[in-house]
């Protein structure tokens, strides 16, 4: 028997212990974005007496924070004991072109991190845990509770600064008249595509509420509606990112079918997801699964499950591209 866990050079114990912490390290990869640490940093190297005189935190714990976050491959520890950013951490900066800071805030804010904490409500029973821990659904609690909704909306535009341009780098958008993002949020995906397809037209769709606050500088007409309710959009390119993982089978025929209604033979659509590698490697894809039974109801899927939707819907499935990201591009023809 091997002396080492698959996939880790670790002894298995150890291996086995870092798996159980893992949620200590989460949640301080997320105080680290609260307090945007990586951004007090960003003009060089300062002592954790600085950086908690700047944050209003107590220093000797913001010491030992930090030097748990650098063991981990966050940041660096100098030898006078002033931290620095890393190329990890750069990703935690506020003004970084790709930064991930405010899904770090989101995917460790209390409605996610109370959620997971009931996961073994979802694995005994099929049930929600967000439902079961909260009372309601996640989107109806975000209505209710304004602030968590920033904080999940800012998440999902700052997801989508760090996978849009590898989507843009991975598909020619170019040749397409009119492109639609639906439930594009504030439009960041929409405006790095149309950045490129400089002579299309972009349509943003989601809810009203969302929609306005959309931030677009291209030729984009904004549409408010429900989805579950009708997609009143014609384009020659639909796209839809992380949508279709948010809701279980049923409800994803409904809002694909919806889409088929409006959409003409021979356009297109775009689903960009994680697709689940049908191996046993390790898998964001597989973890945010279980992301997706925790908190929506929703679910990854592999290619021959989305090929199985699409075509329950009114499309086909064409293609699978990979692309520099998380994201797979699944791509889809209305027949």
């Amino acid at each position: 028997m091997e002396n080492t866990s698959p996939g880790s050079p670790l002894p298995p114990p150890a291996h086995l212990m870092q798996l159980t912490m893992g949620y200590m390290l989460a949640q301080a990869v997320t105080v680290a974005a609260k307090l945007k640490l990586a951004d007090q940093l960003s003009d060089g190297p300062k002592s954790a007496e600085e950086i908690a005189a700047a944050t209003d935190s107590h220093a000797p714990s913001v010491y030992r924070l930090l030097r748990a976050l650098v063991s981990a491959g966050l940041f660096v520890e100098h030898d006078d004991h002033r931290f620095s950013n890393n190329v990890v951490s750069d990703f935690l900066r506020s003004d970084h072109p790709e930064s991930l800071r405010d899904i770090t805030e989101m995917m460790g804010n209390f409605e996610h991190w109370s959620a997971h904490g009931n996961m073994y409500h979802s694995i005994k029973t099929g049930g929600i845990a967000f439902d079961h821990t909260f009372g309601m659904s996640v989107f109806p609690f975000f209505a209710a509770n304004p602030e968590s909704a920033k904080i999940f909306d800012a998440g999902m535009t700052s997801f989508s600064s760090s996978v849009a341009k590898a989507l843009v780098e991975a598909y020619d958008f170019s040749s397409y008249k009119t492109i639609a993002d639906i439930g594009g949020g504030h439009g960041l995906l929409l405006d790095s595509i149309l950045e490129k397809a400089s002579d299309s037209k972009g349509i943003l769709f989601d809810q009203r509420q969302v929609v306005e606050g959309a931030h677009v500088r291209h030729n984009v007409e904004i549409v408010g509606g429900d989805f579950f309710a009708s997609i009143p959009v014609v384009a020659d390119l639909y796209v839809m990112k992380f949508i279709i993982h948010d809701w279980n089978d049923e409800q994803s025929v409904t809002i694909l079918s919806n889409l088929a209604k409006s959409a003409q033979p021979g356009s297109k659509l775009l689903l960009l997801e994680t697709v689940i590698e049908e191996n046993n490697e390790p898998s964001m894809s597989k973890v945010m699964d279980l992301n997706m039974l925790v908190i929506t109801g929703g679910r990854e899927r592999t290619a021959t499950e989305y090929s199985r939707l699409l075509e329950a819907s009114g499309f086909k499935l064409t293609n699978v591209l990979p692309t520099k990201s998380p994201l797979q591009i699944v791509e889809a023809v209305r027949v």
